[in-house]
C-alpha cells in the first residue's frame, strides 16, 4: 500500500550502523541517484530518521550474541 504511509507500521531504527544505511540512502535520493532500497519511501525513511534524531543508539545489534548455558547438577548419568 504505497498510498497508506501514514498508518503503515514500521520497526523503528535500532543502531548507529542502522542510522548510518537510512542517512545515506536518503542522501541518495535527494541527489537524484537510484534507490537501493527498494521498499520504503522517501517520506518513511525522513520518519525514521526523525524518530532516532537525539537517541543514544548503539553503536550495532548483534542477533548471534552467545548465549550463556548453566551447567545443570544431577542430571541423569551423573556419578554419585
Amino acid at each position: 500500500m504505497p498510498g497508506n504511509c501514514g498508518s503503515r507500521k514500521h520497526t523503528p531504527i535500532t543502531s548507529e550502523k542502522q542510522r548510518g544505511l537510512f542517512g545515506a540512502e536518503l542522501a541518495r535520493r535527494r541527489a537524484g541517484k537510484e534507490s537501493r532500497m527498494k521498499g520504503i519511501t522517501t517520506s518513511e525513511l525522513e520518519r525514521h530518521l526523525h524518530e532516532s534524531k537525539g537517541k543514544n543508539l548503539p553503536k550495532s545489534v548483534s542477533s548471534h550474541s552467545p548465549v550463556k548455558i548453566k551447567k545443570r547438577e544431577g542430571t541423569i548419568g551423573d556419578s554419585y
